[in-house]
C-alpha cells in the first residue's frame, strides 16, 4: 500500500510538470505603433520621385502599463531621429526628402520603461525619370571650319550647326563653343549660350549677338568622376547636382574629365562630361551628355 501511495505521487508530480510545460507563456505585452493616414501621408510600400517631400504620421501606444521613454527613425540603418519620452502614449509627424537612393528603407521603433519594443518599416522606392544619353560629340571653336560649333538638344535630339546655320534655328540653340585667353579673360575652351551674352569672339551677321531669341543655359562645375558620370541611369543624380545657388551661364576651362551639370532654357537637366580639349581658337571640344527625356 505503501508503495503504490508513493508511485501515484510520483505520476501525480509528473503530470503536474507536464501541465506546467504545456501552459501558454504570455509573454511580456510589446507597445503598438500605427501609421496615422491623412492628406500626404505616408502609410504603406510606395515610390516617389528625386526631392519628394515624404511625410510620416505616427502614433505609438504603451502596453498601458509601461511607458515610453524613447522613439527612434532609422533611414537605410542609420539612425536619424532618437527622441527621449515618458509618456503613454506618441505621436510624431516627421518628412524627409527622396534621395537619389533607388530604394530606402525608414524603420520607427518604440521602446517602453521594461525594454519591449514596437518596430515597423516602410520602403520608399526611386520613381526616377529617363534620360538620353548623346555622344562623344565634337563641337568647333569659333575659328574652326571644320567641326560645327553650335549645339540644340531640342526635340530629343542632338543636332549640331555651324554658326550661319544656327542662326536660323535660334529658340533650339542650347550651345556653343568658344576660345578666348586674353589679358582680362582666361576662359580657354568654353561652353556658353546665346543668352550669355558672350562678346568679341564671334563676328558676321550671324553671330549670336544678333539673335533675337536668346536662350539661356546654366552650368555647375560638379564634384562627379568620369566613372560616375558614366554610371548615371536616370534623373536622380542629375537633379542632385545642380546647384542653383552656384550657377553660372558659362562652363570655362574645360578640362578632360570634368562633369558638369546644367539646365537649359526648356527647363529640362542634364549632365556633361568633358572627354578632351585641342587647339585653341581653332581647335574643338569633346563631350558627353545626358539629358532628361
Amino acid at each position: 500500500m505503501k508503495n503504490l501511495s508513493i508511485l501515484f505521487s510520483i505520476m501525480l508530480l509528473a503530470g503536474m510538470m507536464i501541465y506546467s510545460g504545456c501552459k501558454k507563456d504570455d509573454g511580456p505585452t510589446p507597445p503598438t505603433l500605427t501609421f496615422k493616414s491623412g492628406t500626404g501621408y505616408i502609410t504603406a510600400n510606395t515610390s516617389a520621385k528625386y526631392g519628394d517631400t515624404l511625410w510620416f504620421d505616427v502614433a505609438a501606444k504603451s502596453n498601458g502599463t509601461d511607458k515610453l521613454v524613447k522613439f527612434q527613425v532609422y533611414a537605410n540603418e542609420t539612425l536619424v531621429i532618437d527622441s527621449t519620452i515618458g509618456t503613454q502614449e506618441f505621436e510624431g509627424v516627421y518628412y524627409s526628402l527622396k534621395s537619389i537612393l533607388d530604394k530606402e528603407v525608414w524603420k520607427f521603433v518604440t521602446t517602453d520603461i521594461a525594454g519591449n519594443k514596437a518596430t515597423d518599416s516602410i520602403v520608399i522606392t526611386g520613381s526616377f525619370g529617363e534620360i538620353n544619353s548623346y555622344g562623344p560629340i565634337t563641337l568647333g571653336a569659333q575659328n574652326n571650319t571644320t567641326d560645327k560649333g553650335f549645339i540644340s538638344f531640342s526635340n530629343s535630339t542632338s543636332t549640331t550647326y555651324t554658326m550661319d546655320e544656327a542662326f536660323h534655328h535660334q529658340a533650339d540653340i542650347d550651345m556653343f563653343l568658344f576660345y578666348e585667353n586674353t589679358a582680362s579673360h582666361q576662359n580657354m575652351h568654353t561652353l556658353a549660350a546665346p543668352g550669355s551674352n558672350i562678346t568679341g569672339i564671334f563676328t558676321g551677321d550671324s553671330s549670336p549677338v544678333n539673335y533675337i531669341t536668346k536662350n539661356v543655359t546654366y552650368f555647375v562645375k560638379t564634384t562627379l568622376t568620369a566613372a560616375q558620370f558614366d554610371a548615371v541611369a536616370n534623373d536622380a543624380v542629375i537633379l542632385y547636382s545642380f546647384d542653383p545657388n552656384n550657377k553660372f551661364k558659362k562652363a570655362k576651362v574645360l578640362t578632360a574629365g570634368d562633369v558638369y551639370a546644367f539646365m537649359l532654357q526648356s527647363g529640362k537637366y542634364g549632365l556633361l562630361k568633358v572627354i578632351s580639349t585641342t587647339g585653341v581658337e581653332d581647335g574643338s571640344a569633346q563631350f558627353s551628355v545626358k539629358i532628361q527625356k
